[in-house]
């Protein structure tokens, strides 16, 4: 099996340097370059064609964002992963703007050990996205949904319902949040799936669409229209913002 190829870059000698040595353990991983700066970053990356490229926002001259975009141009063929130490929405949304597919953000404070970040790393090379459930958390708010669009058929109850998945509650938390049987929330999320289309994709797969269908409809992460439904069936999310 041929190994992922992976770039990492961030200003923090520290922390490049220990991902380096951390995923170099790994079998299926091959860090093949570190990078001190967003110019370094671009520069490596178009020559060394990366899988993978894991990148800090915050990196100098050049900023994680601007990198990931110019990377998409020079080599588009690798997945993103940003990494944020800040929690602020806006990283998220302009990360996410032009496409989702093949793209992780992942806070450096969620990050329980290696594993996390190379589940992270497998999806973004299968075109996967990932969200991290504590950004999906935050920016989520049952103030102010707009009821148009994908989400004007939906009931109140299945608009709570969804409101909740999005803040990564499980079936069991929804539940108890409304006072329901986990068999209704059961009920209400396959018709809520079946609404927006994303059944026939498999309840996993379908719940990371109506989550980000969610997102979308109430204005908190912008995607051209037609990428949820492009994508289907080929999105899935690790840290478990859905389980």
């Amino acid at each position: 099996m041929q190994k992922i190829s992976v770039l990492i870059a961030d200003d923090h000698e520290l922390t490049r340097e220990s991902l380096a040595l951390l995923l170099d353990r790994e079998p299926g991983i091959e860090v093949v370059g570190v990078a001190a700066d967003g110019r370094s970053a671009i520069s490596m990356a178009k020559s060394l064609q990366p899988s993978v490229a894991i990148l800090d926002v915050s990196l100098p001259m050049i900023n994680g964002i601007q990198v990931a975009r110019q990377l998409r141009v020079d080599s588009p063929r690798t997945g993103l992963v940003m990494l944020s130490t800040h929690d602020r929405g806006e990283y998220l949304k302009e990360f996410m703007r032009d496409d989702s597919a093949g793209k992780a953000f992942l806070l450096k404070s969620t990050l329980r050990n290696t594993r996390d970040i190379v589940r992270s790393i497998e999806d973004v090379t299968a075109g996967r996205t990932v969200l991290d459930p504590a950004m999906v958390s935050k920016l989520t708010s049952d103030e102010g949904v707009r009821l148009s669009g994908a989400l004007k058929n939906l009931s109140p109850r299945e608009l709570q319902v969804l409101g909740l998945m999005a803040k990564a509650h499980s079936n069991r938390a929804i539940a108890e949040a409304l006072f329901i049987q986990p068999r209704t929330v059961e009920h209400h999320i396959s018709s809520v799936l079946a609404k927006l289309g994303f059944n026939s994709n498999g309840e996993r797969h379908g719940r990371v669409f109506a989550i980000l269908t969610y997102l979308e409809s109430t204005g908190q992460l912008p995607m051209h229209e037609g990428d949820v439904e492009q994508a289907a069936g080929d999105m899935s999310s690790p840290l478990q913002m859905i389980a």
